[in-house]
């Protein structure tokens, strides 16, 4: 296994398992596990695993492993990082963020084109997705609250 290969492994697993809120906790966190790095190093990895920062739940922000395996830099990485809430009705589905972050989101899901997913329309903190079918609109809403855990 490469370096890179087992920096990155360690990140993602330190980020599932640690609120960490800004890189030096990071850097501390990867140092603790024998592993050094500098801060830019660090940065080109959150990079390449596409890695954010989202709301933490307190009032803060910490990194979450915003593809969840979607790859890097992940269309679905804005989900991850400024899904509020999730609501189905049907075929359709509500997605809430924080103003200004909608159209963002909503383009992250038009460029991942699940092929359940007819359309998005986004406001300035709500989006409406539409699905071709209740049945489709269920599975939809089930992999949005797996990927952002809401």
């Amino acid at each position: 296994m490469s370096d890179r290969t087992t920096r990155q492994e360690l990140i993602l697993s330190l980020i599932r398992e640690r609120a960490l809120r800004n890189q030096s906790e990071l850097i501390g966190a990867m140092a603790e596990s024998g592993i050094s790095m500098t801060q830019s190093t660090l940065s080109r990895e959150l990079k390449a695993l596409g890695i954010a920062k989202g709301p933490d739940g307190r009032g803060g922000y910490s990194y979450t492993a915003g593809s969840l395996g979607d790859g890097p830099l992940s269309p679905l990485s804005p989900l991850v990082a400024f899904v509020r809430t999730i609501e189905r009705a049907n075929n359709l589905i509500v997605v809430k963020t924080p103003p200004g972050n909608a159209q963002g989101v909503a383009h992250g899901l038009d460029e991942v084109a699940w092929p359940q997913v007819m359309g998005t329309i986004a406001g300035d903190d709500t989006i409406l997705i539409i699905c071709s079918s209740n049945k489709e609109g269920a599975e939809i809403e089930k992999r949005l609250r797996s990927i952002t855990r809401r």
